[in-house]
Protein backbone atom coordinates (compact mmCIF):
# COMPACT_ATOMS: atom_id res chain seq x y z
CA UNK A 1 0.00 0.00 0.00
CA UNK A 2 1.31 3.43 -0.99
CA UNK A 3 1.48 6.04 1.77
CA UNK A 4 1.17 9.65 0.68
CA UNK A 5 3.43 12.18 2.39
CA UNK A 6 2.06 15.12 4.34
CA UNK A 7 2.78 18.02 6.69
CA UNK A 8 1.07 18.33 10.09
CA UNK A 9 0.33 21.58 11.94
CA UNK A 10 -1.47 21.82 15.27
CA UNK A 11 -2.33 19.37 18.03
CA UNK A 12 -6.08 19.71 18.52
CA UNK A 13 -8.73 17.00 18.66
CA UNK A 14 -10.50 17.94 15.43
CA UNK A 15 -8.70 16.61 12.35
CA UNK A 16 -8.76 18.53 9.08
CA UNK A 17 -7.14 17.09 5.97
CA UNK A 18 -6.19 19.34 3.02
CA UNK A 19 -5.73 18.41 -0.66
CA UNK A 20 -4.09 20.69 -3.24
CA UNK A 21 -4.79 21.87 -6.81
CA UNK A 22 -3.36 20.98 -10.23
CA UNK A 23 -0.55 23.55 -10.38
CA UNK A 24 0.56 23.57 -6.76
CA UNK A 25 1.11 21.38 -3.73
CA UNK A 26 0.65 21.74 0.03
CA UNK A 27 2.79 24.90 -0.12
CA UNK A 28 -0.25 26.72 -1.54
CA UNK A 29 -1.68 26.70 1.97
CA UNK A 30 1.41 28.14 3.69
CA UNK A 31 0.02 31.72 3.79
CA UNK A 32 -2.75 30.57 6.16
CA UNK A 33 -0.44 28.75 8.61
CA UNK A 34 0.04 31.72 11.02
CA UNK A 35 -3.74 32.17 11.33
CA UNK A 36 -4.82 28.59 12.04
CA UNK A 37 -6.21 27.52 15.42
CA UNK A 38 -3.52 25.04 16.40
CA UNK A 39 -4.90 24.36 19.89
CA UNK A 40 -8.26 22.93 18.86
CA UNK A 41 -7.41 21.49 15.43
CA UNK A 42 -4.83 19.25 13.80
CA UNK A 43 -4.29 20.21 10.16
CA UNK A 44 -2.86 17.63 7.76
CA UNK A 45 -1.65 18.94 4.40
CA UNK A 46 -1.36 16.08 1.92
CA UNK A 47 0.54 15.87 -1.36
CA UNK A 48 -0.83 13.49 -3.98
CA UNK A 49 1.37 11.15 -6.01
CA UNK A 50 3.72 13.09 -8.25
CA UNK A 51 3.38 16.28 -6.15
CA UNK A 52 5.46 18.05 -3.52
CA UNK A 53 6.38 15.76 -0.64
CA UNK A 54 5.03 12.79 -2.64
CA UNK A 55 6.68 13.73 -5.92
CA UNK A 56 8.76 10.55 -6.03
CA UNK A 57 5.69 8.29 -5.66
CA UNK A 58 4.77 7.20 -9.18
CA UNK A 59 1.32 6.11 -10.29
CA UNK A 60 -1.47 6.47 -12.81
CA UNK A 61 -2.55 9.85 -11.37
CA UNK A 62 -6.27 9.34 -11.78
CA UNK A 63 -9.45 9.74 -9.74
CA UNK A 64 -9.72 6.18 -8.45
CA UNK A 65 -6.05 5.93 -7.44
CA UNK A 66 -6.00 9.32 -5.70
CA UNK A 67 -9.22 8.76 -3.76
CA UNK A 68 -8.00 5.32 -2.66
CA UNK A 69 -4.67 6.81 -1.56
CA UNK A 70 -6.48 9.41 0.58
CA UNK A 71 -8.77 6.76 2.06
CA UNK A 72 -5.72 4.65 2.93
CA UNK A 73 -4.01 7.64 4.55
CA UNK A 74 -7.07 8.28 6.73
CA UNK A 75 -6.86 4.66 7.86
CA UNK A 76 -3.09 4.84 8.43
CA UNK A 77 -3.47 7.93 10.61
CA UNK A 78 -6.24 6.20 12.59
CA UNK A 79 -8.63 9.10 12.10
CA UNK A 80 -12.12 8.38 13.45
CA UNK A 81 -13.61 11.51 11.93
CA UNK A 82 -12.11 13.90 9.41
CA UNK A 83 -13.10 17.11 7.67
CA UNK A 84 -11.78 17.09 4.11
CA UNK A 85 -10.68 20.37 2.51
CA UNK A 86 -9.85 20.45 -1.19
CA UNK A 87 -8.96 23.02 -3.83
CA UNK A 88 -9.91 23.07 -7.52
CA UNK A 89 -8.72 19.82 -9.17
CA UNK A 90 -8.71 17.87 -5.90
CA UNK A 91 -12.33 18.76 -5.11
CA UNK A 92 -13.31 15.99 -7.53
CA UNK A 93 -11.10 13.62 -5.54
CA UNK A 94 -12.58 14.80 -2.24
CA UNK A 95 -16.12 14.11 -3.43
CA UNK A 96 -15.05 10.63 -4.44
CA UNK A 97 -13.40 10.04 -1.04
CA UNK A 98 -16.63 11.10 0.70
CA UNK A 99 -18.40 8.40 -1.28
CA UNK A 100 -16.04 5.57 -0.29
CA UNK A 101 -14.93 6.63 3.21
CA UNK A 102 -17.55 7.06 5.96
CA UNK A 103 -15.03 8.76 8.28
CA UNK A 104 -15.26 11.90 6.14
CA UNK A 105 -17.97 13.90 7.89
CA UNK A 106 -17.81 17.19 5.99
CA UNK A 107 -16.38 18.62 2.76
CA UNK A 108 -14.95 22.12 2.43
CA UNK A 109 -14.39 22.75 -1.27
CA UNK A 110 -12.46 25.76 -2.59
CA UNK A 111 -13.16 27.00 -6.14
CA UNK A 112 -14.56 23.51 -6.79
CA UNK A 113 -15.02 21.27 -9.79
CA UNK A 114 -18.20 19.19 -9.80
CA UNK A 115 -18.22 15.40 -9.91
CA UNK A 116 -18.87 15.63 -13.65
CA UNK A 117 -15.71 17.63 -14.28
CA UNK A 118 -15.29 20.81 -16.34
CA UNK A 119 -17.08 21.06 -19.65
CA UNK A 120 -15.12 22.96 -22.29
CA UNK A 121 -15.30 22.90 -26.11
CA UNK A 122 -13.61 19.81 -27.52
CA UNK A 123 -10.99 21.75 -29.49
CA UNK A 124 -10.00 23.73 -26.37
CA UNK A 125 -9.90 20.56 -24.28
CA UNK A 126 -7.60 18.78 -26.74
CA UNK A 127 -5.32 21.81 -26.96
CA UNK A 128 -4.98 22.12 -23.19
CA UNK A 129 -4.30 18.42 -22.67
CA UNK A 130 -1.76 18.35 -25.52
CA UNK A 131 0.12 21.37 -24.18
CA UNK A 132 0.13 19.99 -20.64
CA UNK A 133 1.24 16.59 -21.88
CA UNK A 134 4.06 18.19 -23.91
CA UNK A 135 4.94 20.38 -20.90
CA UNK A 136 4.72 23.45 -23.14
CA UNK A 137 2.91 26.71 -22.43
CA UNK A 138 -0.22 25.26 -20.76
CA UNK A 139 0.75 26.52 -17.32
CA UNK A 140 1.63 29.96 -18.68
CA UNK A 141 -1.69 30.10 -20.55
CA UNK A 142 -3.74 29.18 -17.49
CA UNK A 143 -1.86 31.51 -15.14
CA UNK A 144 -2.05 34.52 -17.44
CA UNK A 145 -5.76 34.02 -18.16
CA UNK A 146 -6.54 33.99 -14.43
CA UNK A 147 -4.08 36.68 -13.28
CA UNK A 148 -5.16 39.79 -15.13
CA UNK A 149 -5.60 41.74 -11.88
CA UNK A 150 -2.10 41.03 -10.63
CA UNK A 151 1.46 42.05 -11.40
CA UNK A 152 4.26 40.18 -13.13
CA UNK A 153 5.76 39.06 -9.82
CA UNK A 154 2.60 37.11 -9.02
CA UNK A 155 2.51 35.65 -12.53
CA UNK A 156 6.13 34.52 -12.25
CA UNK A 157 5.44 33.02 -8.81
CA UNK A 158 2.43 31.05 -10.05
CA UNK A 159 4.22 29.78 -13.18
CA UNK A 160 7.24 28.68 -11.14
CA UNK A 161 4.96 26.91 -8.63
CA UNK A 162 3.13 25.22 -11.48
CA UNK A 163 6.30 23.67 -12.85
CA UNK A 164 8.20 23.00 -9.62
CA UNK A 165 5.43 21.43 -7.55
CA UNK A 166 4.84 18.28 -9.60
CA UNK A 167 5.88 15.88 -12.33
CA UNK A 168 4.71 16.72 -15.87
CA UNK A 169 2.97 13.36 -16.26
CA UNK A 170 1.03 13.90 -13.02
CA UNK A 171 -0.21 17.33 -14.14
CA UNK A 172 -1.23 16.03 -17.56
CA UNK A 173 -3.09 13.04 -16.16
CA UNK A 174 -4.99 15.01 -13.52
CA UNK A 175 -5.97 17.63 -16.09
CA UNK A 176 -7.29 14.81 -18.25
CA UNK A 177 -9.23 13.58 -15.19
CA UNK A 178 -11.23 16.75 -14.64
CA UNK A 179 -11.77 17.42 -18.35
CA UNK A 180 -12.89 13.88 -19.25
CA UNK A 181 -14.05 11.98 -16.14
CA UNK A 182 -17.80 11.46 -15.99
CA UNK A 183 -18.21 7.99 -14.52
CA UNK A 184 -19.29 9.08 -11.05
CA UNK A 185 -21.20 12.29 -11.74
CA UNK A 186 -24.45 10.61 -10.67
CA UNK A 187 -22.85 8.64 -7.83
CA UNK A 188 -22.04 11.07 -5.02
CA UNK A 189 -22.70 11.18 -1.29
CA UNK A 190 -25.65 13.58 -1.48
CA UNK A 191 -26.16 13.56 2.29
CA UNK A 192 -22.75 14.92 3.30
CA UNK A 193 -22.48 18.57 4.33
CA UNK A 194 -20.65 20.63 1.70
CA UNK A 195 -19.25 24.09 2.41
CA UNK A 196 -17.87 25.93 -0.62
CA UNK A 197 -15.50 28.92 -0.84
CA UNK A 198 -15.24 30.70 -4.19
CA UNK A 199 -13.51 33.86 -5.41
CA UNK A 200 -15.51 36.74 -6.85
CA UNK A 201 -12.76 37.37 -9.43
CA UNK A 202 -12.28 33.77 -10.56
CA UNK A 203 -12.92 32.53 -14.10
CA UNK A 204 -16.53 32.29 -15.27
CA UNK A 205 -16.55 28.50 -14.97
CA UNK A 206 -16.09 28.90 -11.18
CA UNK A 207 -18.64 31.72 -10.78
CA UNK A 208 -21.30 31.55 -8.07
CA UNK A 209 -24.21 30.80 -10.41
CA UNK A 210 -22.25 27.98 -12.06
CA UNK A 211 -21.23 26.59 -8.68
CA UNK A 212 -24.82 26.65 -7.41
CA UNK A 213 -25.93 24.74 -10.48
CA UNK A 214 -23.07 22.23 -10.40
CA UNK A 215 -23.57 21.35 -6.72
CA UNK A 216 -27.37 21.36 -6.63
CA UNK A 217 -27.50 17.58 -6.11
CA UNK A 218 -26.13 17.94 -2.58
CA UNK A 219 -28.88 18.38 0.01
CA UNK A 220 -26.83 20.44 2.49
CA UNK A 221 -24.59 22.91 0.70
CA UNK A 222 -23.49 26.49 1.43
CA UNK A 223 -21.43 28.87 -0.70
CA UNK A 224 -19.23 31.66 0.65
CA UNK A 225 -17.90 34.15 -1.92
CA UNK A 226 -14.64 35.95 -1.15
CA UNK A 227 -14.96 39.40 -2.74
CA UNK A 228 -11.21 40.06 -3.11
CA UNK A 229 -10.02 36.66 -4.37
CA UNK A 230 -9.77 34.87 -7.67
CA UNK A 231 -8.88 31.18 -7.87
CA UNK A 232 -6.56 31.20 -4.84
CA UNK A 233 -8.39 32.51 -1.73
CA UNK A 234 -5.86 30.81 0.57
CA UNK A 235 -3.03 32.86 -1.01
CA UNK A 236 -4.89 36.05 -1.94
CA UNK A 237 -6.87 36.40 1.31
CA UNK A 238 -5.23 34.09 3.88
CA UNK A 239 -6.80 35.56 7.04
CA UNK A 240 -10.28 35.41 5.53
CA UNK A 241 -9.68 31.88 4.28
CA UNK A 242 -8.34 30.56 7.60
CA UNK A 243 -11.27 32.14 9.42
CA UNK A 244 -13.82 30.52 7.09
CA UNK A 245 -12.17 27.11 7.40
CA UNK A 246 -12.35 27.40 11.18
CA UNK A 247 -16.02 28.49 11.08
CA UNK A 248 -16.98 25.65 8.77
CA UNK A 249 -15.10 23.13 10.92
CA UNK A 250 -16.96 24.22 14.04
Amino acid sequence: MINLNYKVIGRGEKKVLFLHELMGDCRNYEPIFPFLDKENFTYIFVDLRGYGLSKEIKGDYNLEEASTDVKNLISKLSLDEVILVAHSMSTMIAQRVALIEAKVRKLILTTPISASGIKVPEIQKKSLIRKMDENKRAIEQIVRSSSRRYNQTWINYRIDMGYSSSLPEARASYMNMYLNTTEFENDINEEIEVNIIIGKNDSAVFAKNETEKNFSKYKNVSIMECQEAGHYPMIECPIFYATQIEKFCK
